[in-house]
C-alpha cells in the first residue's frame, strides 16, 4: 500500500473518532438539557439545607440551564437563613456559571466565569466564641470517606464578584464591622494560574467611627498542589477617617509575597506610607523593610525604618526610626535595638536628640515595651537671648495599641537641674497628656538672664506682650514640684504647681508653696482666646523685709505678713495686665517698719506749725522707720488703682487710720493717714511729746512707692469711713480661700474698724 492511501486512511478514522465523539456529547448535552428540570434542583437543594443543617434556603425561582454558546447554569435570588431558621446568612440577587463541556468527561470542570450579583453574608461570633458558619465549615462525621470519592479538579477562568455587602459582630468583644460595595474581579484560579486581581470595598464601624475607602491589587501565581498563592506587586489603599484620625491617604506594597506551608512565609520590599490629619494637624507616616519572614510565632527582620512626620501650625518637626534585628519569640517580638531621633518644633522651641534601647512587642495583648531607652535631649527656646538646654535622659514606655493609649517614665539630668516622674497618654486621638514631675531645684532667673546667679532686671521702657499662643492646641493635665525654685528673684521651696491645660485655657487649682518662713495657697487661670486672667491666693506668715528685697523692692519694710488677693485682668502686654487690673486684697503685717520716716522724730518737728495750722513737707528719708506693732489695710482695685478706706496701724506709742490710693501701673501711692500720739515715751525728748498727747494729726504719704515724701495738713480731712474692702473679702471670700483664712481675715476687719472710725473723727487740737 502506497504511502498516501496509508495517511489518507488514518485521517478518515480520525474523523470518525470525532465524529463519534461530537455525536456523543451532542446528545449526552441534549439529554442533559431535556431531563433538566430547575423547579425540582431548587426542592431539593431546599430540602438538602433543612436536612443537612437545618437551615432554610429560599430560591425566587427555579434553576435555568442554557446550552449555548455554552453550558450556562443561572441562580436566582437565594437566600439562606442561619441554623434552625435565624435571620438571613448569605444571600445573592443572582449568579451564573459557565462551565465548559468536554472536560467533563475526563473529570475536570473547567469553570470559564463565575458572576455573582449581590452577594451578602452575616458573619456573627457568639458569647460563647462560636462562629454561626462553623456547621458549613465543619460537615463533621457524615461526609463520605476521601477514598470514596473520586476527586475532581477544579479550574476557574474568572471570578467576578459585584455590589456585595458583609458584616461582623461579635457578642465577646462587642466590636461590629460592616463591608459594602463589595467588589472582586479575578483572572484564572486552577492548577499553575497566573492572573490579576482587583477587589474593592467600603469599611464602616461605629467605635471607633471609621469610615473608610479600600483598593487592592495584586498579581498572584498558584502552584500546583495546595499551596497558596504567590503575590507579586501587591498595592492596598486605604482612604477615610479612622477614630480621630481624619482624611487618611494609605498606600501599602509589596514587591513579592510568598507563602509557604511549613517553613517561613517570605515578603520581599515591604513599605508602608499613610498621610492624614491627628486633632486637626497633618501628619505623614512611613515605614519600609527589605525583608520580612512571617513564622509561626511572629516577623523576622534584619531592619526596619520608619519616620514620622509633623506639619501643625504650632508643633511640626519630624521622628526617625530605625529597628534592628526584629525577632519572634515566645513571649513576643524582640528589638535588639530601637534608635530614635527627634526633631521636633514647638511653640516654645525646638527639641532635638537621640534615644535608643531595646524594644518586645506582646502581641497577645498589643502592648509596644521600651523598657530603658538613654540618649540625649536638647532644647532650643524660640525666645531671643535665652541659651539652649542639654539634658541627659534616660526614659521607658508602654505603647497599649490595643486602648490606644500609652505611658512611660522619664529622668532629666542637666548641670542645675534633675527631673523625674511619669507621663500618660490616654488616647492618641488628641487626649490631654497627663504627667507628674519632681524637679530637685531649678533657676528660672539664671536661665533667663543667660548667665547662673544673674536676676534678669525687666526694661521698663519696653512693654512686652505675652505670647500665649502655646497653650493652644496643647492639651494636658498633670502636676510638677520643686524642691527649689528662684524666680523674680525670689526664693521659694517645696512647690506643687498643679497644670490643666484644655481648649487654649490654663488653670493651676490648689497651688502650694514655702517661701520667707510662710506658706502660700492660690489659684490661677490664663485664657489664651481672650487673654482673661485670674488669680487668687492666700500668704501666710512670711517674712517681709527678706521677701520684698529679693524680689527688688529698695524699701526696708520688716515684719510677719498675712496676705490674700483676688484678682483678674487682661494678660496682653506687661502694662496691660496692671492698667487692667481689677478685684480686691487685704495686707496684714504684725511686728514691722514702716521705712522712710520717724513719726516720732517728725512730731517733734511740726510741734511748733500745729498752733499756726500750717502744712511742712518732709523728704523721705531712707535712715529712717517707724515700728508697727501691726498694720491692717484692705483694697478694692479698680483700672489698675488700688483704693482703700480702711487702713489701720499701732504700736505703743501711736494709732493711725486713714484712706488712700495706690496707682499700680505709676507706682504711685497718695493716702492721708491720721496720725495719734497715744502714749509719750520715757525719755530726755519726753516733755516736747506731751503736750502733743491724744493729738491727732493728718499726715498725707505721696509720690513715688520707692520714697514718697511726708506731708502735714492740718486742714485736710478723712470722708467718712465706709464699709472697706477688707470687710467685703472676709464676708464674701473666694470658694479657693481655706476657711482658716476667712477667720483671719474678718477678725483682723471687725478689730480695725472702730479704731479706723476714731482715729477719722478725732480733730487736731493745739
Amino acid at each position: 500500500m502506497d504511502l498516501p492511501d496509508m495517511r489518507f486512511k488514518y485521517l478518515k478514522y480520525l474523523a470518525f473518532v470525532l465524529g463519534g465523539l461530537s455525536t456523543v456529547v451532542a446528545a449526552g448535552a441534549l439529554y442533559l438539557y431535556a431531563t433538566f428540570d430547575g423547579v425540582r434542583l431548587a426542592a431539593e437543594l431546599t430540602y438538602f439545607a433543612k436536612q443537612r443543617y437545618q437551615r432554610s434556603l429560599r430560591m425566587d425561582g427555579p434553576v435555568e440551564l442554557s446550552m449555548f454558546p455554552r453550558l450556562r447554569l443561572k441562580l436566582p435570588a437565594t437566600t439562606l437563613s442561619g441554623r434552625n431558621g435565624g435571620s438571613e446568612f448569605i444571600g445573592i440577587e443572582q449568579a451564573v456559571v459557565s462551565v465548559s463541556l468536554l472536560p467533563l468527561l475526563t473529570r475536570r470542570v473547567v469553570v470559564e466565569r463565575i458572576e455573582v450579583d449581590g452577594l451578602r453574608m452575616a458573619l456573627q461570633r457568639d458569647k460563647a466564641g462560636k462562629l454561626n458558619a462553623e456547621d458549613l465549615l465543619d460537615p463533621g462525621n457524615e461526609a463520605a470517606p476521601a477514598s470514596a470519592v473520586t476527586p475532581f479538579e477544579l479550574d476557574v477562568g474568572a471570578l467576578m464578584v459585584r455590589s456585595g455587602a458583609l458584616t461582623w459582630a461579635d457578642e465577646q468583644s462587642g466590636r461590629q464591622l460592616a463591608l459594602s460595595g463589595l467588589g472582586l474581579e479575578t483572572g484564572r484560579i486552577g492548577r499553575n494560574a497566573d492572573g490579576h486581581l482587583h477587589a474593592t470595598t467600603r469599611l464602616t464601624r461605629a467605635e471607633p467611627a471609621t469610615d473608610v475607602s479600600i483598593e487592592l491589587e495584586s498579581a498572584y501565581r498558584l502552584d500546583a498542589g495546595d499551596s497558596l498563592p504567590r503575590l507579586r506587586q501587591l498595592r492596598l489603599v486605604a482612604r477615610g477617617d479612622v477614630g480621630g484620625w481624619e482624611a487618611l491617604d494609605s498606600e501599602l506594597s509589596l514587591t513579592e509575597m510568598e507563602w509557604a506551608d511549613g517553613s517561613p512565609s517570605v515578603i520581599q520590599g515591604c513599605s508602608l506610607q499613610v498621610r492624614g490629619k491627628a486633632a486637626g494637624e497633618p501628619f505623614e507616616l512611613k515605614a519600609s523593610t527589605p525583608r520580612l519572614k512571617l513564622g509561626p510565632r511572629g516577623p523576622d527582620t534584619d531592619s526596619v525604618d520608619a519616620s514620622l512626620r509633623l506639619d501643625g501650625k504650632l508643633r511640626g518637626g519630624n521622628v526617625r526610626l530605625r529597628l534592628t534585628e526584629l525577632q519572634a519569640g515566645d513571649k513576643g517580638l524582640q528589638v535588639s535595638k530601637l534608635m530614635t531621633e527627634l526633631d521636633l518644633r514647638l511653640a516654645s522651641g525646638r527639641l532635638t536628640g537621640t534615644l535608643a534601647g531595646p524594644g518586645r512587642w506582646q502581641g497577645n495583648s498589643g502592648q509596644l515595651d521600651l523598657a530603658a531607652l538613654t540618649g540625649e535631649l536638647n532644647f532650643a527656646p524660640t525666645r531671643a537671648g535665652l541659651p539652649p538646654l542639654k539634658f541627659s535622659t534616660e526614659a521607658d514606655a508602654r505603647i497599649d495599641l490595643t486602648r490606644s493609649s500609652a505611658a512611660g517614665h522619664l529622668a532629666l539630668r542637666s548641670a542645675q537641674s534633675q527631673i523625674k516622674g511619669s507621663w500618660t497618654l490616654p488616647r492618641f486621638d488628641g487626649a490631654a497628656l497627663g504627667f507628674d514631675m519632681d524637679v530637685n531645684q531649678l533657676d528660672v532667673d539664671a536661665y533667663l538672664a543667660g548667665k547662673p546667679g544673674r536676676t534678669p532686671v525687666p526694661d521698663k521702657a519696653v512693654d512686652e506682650r505675652f505670647d500665649l499662643s502655646p497653650l493652644r492646641g496643647l492639651e494636658m493635665d498633670g502636676v510638677i514640684r520643686f524642691g527649689q525654685l528662684r524666680v523674680a528673684g525670689l526664693k521659694l521651696e517645696h512647690v506643687k504647681l498643679p497644670l490643666s491645660v484644655h481648649g487654649g485655657r490654663l488653670q493651676s487649682a490648689g497651688h502650694t508653696l514655702s517661701l520667707y518662713g510662710g506658706s502660700l495657697e492660690g489659684s490661677l487661670s490664663l485664657n489664651a482666646e481672650d487673654a482673661q486672667a485670674s488669680y487668687r491666693a492666700y500668704l501666710q506668715n512670711a517674712e517681709l523685709g527678706p521677701l520684698l528685697k529679693d524680689f527688688g523692692v529698695q524699701q526696708k519694710l520688716g515684719g510677719t505678713t498675712n496676705f490674700f488677693v483676688d484678682l483678674s485682668s487682661k494678660a496682653e502686654s506687661r502694662s496691660g495686665l496692671v492698667n487692667a487690673l481689677q478685684g480686691l486684697a487685704r495686707v496684714r503685717i504684725r511686728n514691722g517698719s514702716v521705712p522712710g520716716i520717724d513719726m516720732g522724730q517728725a512730731m517733734k518737728e511740726w510741734r511748733g506749725l500745729l498752733s499756726t495750722r500750717q502744712g511742712a513737707r518732709r523728704p523721705h528719708r531712707a535712715r529712717e522707720s517707724t515700728p508697727v506693732g501691726e498694720l491692717t489695710a484692705s483694697f478694692l482695685i479698680a483700672d489698675g488703682v488700688a483704693r482703700s478706706t480702711d487702713l489701720k496701724a499701732k504700736n505703743g506709742m501711736l494709732q493711725v487710720g486713714g484712706a488712700g490710693e495706690i496707682d499700680l501701673s505709676r507706682s504711685h501711692i497718695d493716702a492721708l493717714s491720721r496720725v495719734t500720739l497715744v502714749l509719750v515715751p520715757p525719755g530726755p525728748d519726753s516733755g516736747s511729746l506731751s503736750s502733743l498727747r491724744g493729738m491727732t494729726l493728718p499726715v498725707r504719704v505721696k509720690g513715688p512707692l520707692s520714697g514718697p515724701d511726708w506731708h502735714l495738713e492740718p486742714g485736710a480731712s478723712l470722708s467718712s469711713v465706709v464699709p472697706g474692702a477688707g470687710q467685703a473679702a472676709a464676708g464674701n471670700p473666694p470658694k479657693v480661700i481655706p476657711k482658716r483664712a476667712v477667720r483671719a481675715v474678718s477678725k483682723v476687719v471687725k478689730q480695725a474698724g472702730p479704731a479706723a472710725e476714731k482715729a477719722g473723727e478725732a480733730p487736731v487740737t493745739e
